[in-house]
Formats: C-alpha cells, structure tokens, sequence
C-alpha cells in the first residue's frame, strides 16, 4: 500500500504558531499550536526573539509527525503564513540574530515616521508608490531604528554580512538551511519599501532611507517554488516550499474571496478587513485606506484595500477586565444569546434616544479616520444604564467601525459588497455578529473551518501539486452560521447617522 501524501502548512502569527499536516482530500490530519514570549522593554514597545520563534517552528512540525504516525517524506510540499511587518536583521555568516524581531505593533519608531511624514511630499509619494501610510506599523521604519540605533548591526552592514528580512524570510533561510534569502510579494508590500505599481523594491525610497537593495531578500511570487527544505535543519523534510504570504491574505485565500468584490474580516485584538479589488491597485486619494498586494501567481498580481480596527477583542477584554461588567467571556456569551433572540423576535429595543453608543479607540482610531492619539468614549448615559448595556455598547460599537471601513471601501472600489464572511474568536458571539449584518444589510458568514489562514495556505499549496481546484474548494467550503440583517434599512441610516456624529464628537474633543 502506497504511503499517502501530506502537504505542511504554518501560520507564524504574533502569539505563537500554528501547524497542519492536510491530506489530499483537504482534510487536517494534525494540528499543534506552540506559543512564543512576547517582550516589551519599554511603553509601546514589542518584541520577539527570533530563534525562540524558530524553535517553536520546530516543536510544532515535530508534534504534527508524531501525532499523525507519519514519515518526514510523506511531506509533499511546505507553504508559510507570516505577521507580515515584524521585522529583525542577522548575520548571514552564522544566522546569529543582531538584535530582536521588531513586531508590527510597535511604536519605536514613531518619531522617524513623523520626520518622513512632515519631509516635502513624501507623504502622498509613499502613498502612490507603496499603497500605505508612513507609520512605524510598517517594517521600513523600523528597519531604520535598527540601523541608526543598535550599533553591532551597521558594524554587520559595514562588514557586508548584515541582513534585513520578515519573519518568512528568516524560517525561510533557516527551512533550506541557509541557501534562500528571499520573500514575497504579499509580504514586501508590508514593509513601504516595494513600489506595488512596479513589483519591485522602490530606488528612490531606498535612497532616502539610505537602505541598501542587497541588504534586502529577493522579491519572489507567493506561489511557485521558493526553495527546497534542508533535511538536515528541517527535522528530516525535504520538500519545495511551494507557498508564502502575510496571515491576512491567507485568510482571505481561507475564505476563497477570489474575485473582486469579494470581502471578508478577520477579527481578533483588533480586526483587518480585506476587499478584493483585482489585478489593479486603487490609489485611494482620500487617505482613508490602504493598498496591498494579496499574492502574485507567476506575474500576475492581486490586490486588495486594507482596513484596520485597532480595538476589538482588546475592547471585549477591558470590559471584563477593566470595568468588571462582565465576570467572564462566557456570562457575555449567554446575555448575547438571549439579546440575539430579542433581537431577531423583534422585542428589542429601547428607543434611539436612550442608546448607549461605545466607540472602541481603545489604541486610537484606525481606518477609515487614522487618528492615533484618539481614545475611546462612551455616550448616551443615564442612571437607567446598566452593565449589560455597557456590554451592549461594547460589542455594537466593534460592529459599527467594521462598518465604517467596509463603507469607506465600496466608495472607493465602486464595489458592492454581497457578503461578510469572517473568522477569529470575537465571531463565537451571536450578537456581535447579528448586529454586524444589521448594520451592513448584508448577510454574515462565518465558516465551519476555524483555521482560516492555515488552510488559505494549505488551499494554494493543494492547487500548486495538482490536488484539487478553486471550484472543487468552493463546493468543499462549509458555512457554519450565516447571519441575514433583520432591520429595515430607515433604522440602519438612524443608527449610522447617530453612530457619525458620536464619531465626530469624539474627533473634535481631541
């Protein structure tokens, strides 16, 4: 009997890693999930150490073996998820690292940002080139800090053997045991150095950061063959690594949101929604959004708009945590239950007037209004308010900045959107998610598969070997709930036009 086939799919994302092992019907065989340690040496600063991260690779694959029963051989092909603009610098002659892994959420950076940002028209030049802002979210100033602050990485550069990559560059060097410096494209259109309209890293912006381009991986497609893993650094695997890209393009592959129009949000600490725009990048000349590349297939690009919620789960979290007004996760679980079944019998709700509105700037305001030094507010108190209208607000306030996003992209895409399909944790709950389709007057789907993103990666790497086709997934593809909007489109406008001006409210307090 003939040794069956498995295709290897990691998802390296800010907490930990996650690891499948998918047969050739599409199904996990083996999962393991391992944790990293999360650093802040300073406010606002983020952390993490990069062999730590390589270990935990490791343990993950390792675990996925044992527990399946089976051989390193039978591993066909390897396809990585990544955080995207976390960035770090080594040394090539050994792979020691010069200093931590510089993670996406860190805010270090910030006054080289407001430089670039105030410097003549960069500002709207990063924009039209890159898609994206200038922030120290992004990996180029971070990637300065680096070489204006930790002295043994210029001795490295000075000396030619000093490196800058993501984090799917550094698995990827280490999977092929040190041959392949490269990464894709999905990934270095997160780092404002890759000019999105070009497909290459941009000279100009380059030279002004003073960034050598050799000092940089090579620029390749998320699928196609990225390199070959080492057995002898890669528990016993050889296999081409066949698929690359940034974790939020992986889940919108996850949810097959393969044609323009197509949406979906994934929503964790904060939530990122993606919209499929095609094969061309829409420069958004408002500057309430961003443009990325999703993946390149051979020469072919597809982009997407980026928008960003700084505050979701995070939200949910302080409500328990920081305001006592719910015990646990799971008592706001069962009060959503019994608001979602007054919500669709139509028993709800008390008049508009007498609503409590939360907007969750928690960390500032992201897309569509980008105002970082923003915090949050509650409005419409009295002492008729309870904690469980608090709550209410809590979870209706997410929902609403989904929305203002996904409004802000159908205006600039022209595109309008049929369905929401979603994942991550904060979707468990009904009310939230209710109230979402509600307020968008579309339905919500939320898939019976929960690994989105690894599975986005497992979807490609099946498609690159010949296993099955995007029309065989889309039939494979179950949705557990969908969610259909249960109000009339006269209370939608009511509830979002008072939603605005509690936004605007709050924007002109600051």
């Amino acid at each position: 009997m003939a040794e069956q086939p498995y295709i290897l799919s990691i998802d390296q994302g800010t907490t930990g890693t996650k690891a499948l092992l998918v047969d050739q019907d599409g199904n996990i065989r083996a999962e393991s999930y391992q944790k990293h340690t999360q650093y802040y040496p300073q406010s606002g600063w983020a952390e993490h150490d990069p062999t730590e991260i390589w270990q935990m690779v490791l343990v993950a694959v390792a675990d996925i073996l044992e527990k399946a029963n089976i051989a390193p051989h039978q591993v066909h092909a390897v396809g990585l998820a990544n955080q995207g603009e976390t960035v770090m610098a080594w040394d090539v002659t050994d792979s020691s690292p010069l200093y931590p892994a510089i993670v996406w959420s860190c805010r270090r950076s910030i006054a080289i940002a407001d430089q670039w940002n105030a410097d003549h028209d960069w500002r709207q030049r990063v924009k039209e080139k890159t898609g994206l802002r200038i922030d120290p979210y992004f990996s180029a100033t971070k990637v300065k800090w680096l070489m204006e602050e930790v002295p043994e990485v210029n001795a490295k550069l000075e000396e030619g053997c000093g490196r800058f990559g993501t984090l799917d560059t550094w698995m990827i060097w280490n999977m092929t045991g040190k041959k392949q410096f490269v990464t894709d494209a999905s990934t270095a259109a997160r780092t404002l150095l890759f000019n999105i309209q070009q497909g290459e890293w941009d000279e100009e912006i380059l030279q002004y950061l003073g960034i050598k381009k050799e000092w940089l991986a090579q620029v390749v497609p998320s699928v196609g063959e990225l390199g070959v893993t080492c057995p002898d650094h890669f528990l016993g695997i050889q296999a081409p690594i066949c698929v690359s890209m940034v974790d939020q393009p992986a889940a919108l592959y996850g949810h097959l949101c393969v044609e323009p129009g197509m949406s979906k949000c994934t929503y964790g600490t904060g939530c990122f929604a993606y919209l499929n725009v095609g094969t061309q990048p829409l420069t958004d000349q408002t500057d309430t959004l961003l443009s990325t590349i999703v993946w390149q297939r051979e020469d072919a690009y597809t982009y997407a708009l980026d928008g960003a919620i700084y505050s979701a789960g995070s939200a949910i979290e302080w409500g328990m945590n920081g305001l006592g007004l719910y015990d646990s996760i799971e008592q706001l679980q069962e009060w959503s239950k019994q608001w979602e079944l007054c919500l669709n019998g139509g028993a709800v709700e008390k008049e508009l007037d007498n609503e409590i509105l939360f907007i969750p700037a928690l960390s500032g305001l992201g897309a569509p209004y980008w105002s970082s030094d923003t915090r949050g507010m509650f409005v419409g108190m009295s002492h008729d308010t309870t904690k469980q209208d608090l709550a209410r607000a809590i979870l209706e306030g997410i929902a609403h900045r989904i929305a203002d996003v996904l409004d802000a992209m159908q205006l600039v895409s022209g595109q309008q959107l049929k369905s929401l399909r979603v994942d991550g944790g904060p979707t468990r709950n009904p009310y939230l998610m209710q109230v979402q389709a509600n307020i968008l007057g579309i339905p919500v789907e939320a898939p019976e598969q929960a690994e989105t993103t690894a599975m986005g990666v497992a979807y490609l790497l099946g498609e690159s070997l010949g296993w099955w086709t995007q029309e065989q997934l889309q039939k494979k593809i179950l949705i557990s709930r969908r969610y259909k909007p249960q109000l009339s489109q006269e209370r939608v406008q009511l509830k979002r036009r008072r939603w605005k001006k509690a936004i605007q409210l709050l924007q002109d307090f600051q």
